[in-house]
């Protein structure tokens, strides 16, 4: 499905390219307007947007060195700015053809989703057990020790407000991997049982039918973000961007663990009180600093 949908940016983008195939999934970009800008809908359809696709699309998409400094002859033909965040960054080769980049495109995309995921869940609760909420193992690094000594985990923590979670640690992990293999086995096969979405209503297992795996769209896309597809790809560029701005995020989260024995919410509250004194140099300086393996 990714190949399909390089395809159809590559028609719109591309001279001479392959026409998209008939079944085209509804969040393939729109044909940029003369000039590559477009006036659109905006987000949410709130009309207060200027699109230029031209700048993350196509042969003339910017990379990630200026003209100067790299050729966009350099560049590996593969990488011909079908795909959403495309700049021609490829410095282990690893982009050898069409389907080995849908895969690793694929698979990007689901860990740039996880992790922007984790980056919320380990900053959160952290922060609001710091401002007064009764979070149990607010620090993500201490949050399984907690449930594993005779306690639950508050799964909903809100200043002021607690709901309990009355379930010990290996039922939770198990749920989480049953309805997480159900969901990923669904995303898998493109097939699914009928159910129910806010704003959408409900729906039949029919719903699936040539739908997109990476970018469903459907009951899938309450909120109507896919409704403009030029909002759309302009939008697809900034998940996946936000997406690996959290991968390196989940990174930075470990080793400031390991370093300092605490978590992000505290080692950034730490630093915005005293940039000079709280920084990378002083605390890799301080002999009072966690060990590091």
């Amino acid at each position: 499905m990714v190949a399909m949908a390089a395809l159809r940016v590559q028609a719109l983008f591309g001279k001479g390219a392959k026409a998209a195939p008939k079944k085209a999934a509804k969040s393939a970009p729109a044909p940029a307007k003369k000039g590559g800008a477009s006036r659109s809908g905006g987000w949410l359809g709130t009309d207060s947007q200027n699109i230029n696709l031209s700048k993350w699309y196509g042969p003339d998409r910017v990379l990630y060195l200026p003209g100067g400094l790299l050729a966009r002859d350099e560049i590996n033909p593969v990488l011909n700015g079908t795909l959403p965040g495309d700049y021609g960054y490829d410095p282990l080769g690893l982009a050898k053809d069409a389907e080995t980049l849908a895969k690793y495109r694929a698979n990007e995309l689901l860990h740039a989703r996880w992790a922007m995921l984790a980056a919320a869940g380990a900053i959160i609760p952290e922060g609001l057990a710091a401002n007064g909420a009764d979070v149990k193992g607010a620090t993500w690094f201490e949050t399984g020790a907690a449930m594993l000594n005779g306690g639950t985990l508050n799964w909903f923590a809100v200043p002021f407000v607690n709901f309990n979670n009355p379930l010990p640690l290996f039922a939770v992990v198990a749920v989480n991997v049953a309805l997480m293999a159900a969901a990923e086995n669904y995303r898998r096969t493109e097939d699914g049982p009928a159910g129910y979405a806010p704003g959408v209503g409900k729906f039949d297992e029919s719903v699936y039918s040539n739908m997109d795996n990476l970018y469903p769209g459907g009951p899938f896309d309450p909120l109507g973000l896919a409704d403009d597809p030029e909002v759309l790809a302009e939008l697809k560029v900034k998940e996946i961007k936000n997406g690996r701005l959290a991968m390196v995020s989940m990174l930075g989260f470990f080793v400031q663990a390991a370093v300092t024995g605490e978590g992000p919410y505290a080692n950034w509250s730490k630093h915005v009180a005293d940039p000079f004194g709280y920084n990378l140099l002083t605390i890799l300086s301080s002999e009072d600093r966690a060990a590091v393996l």
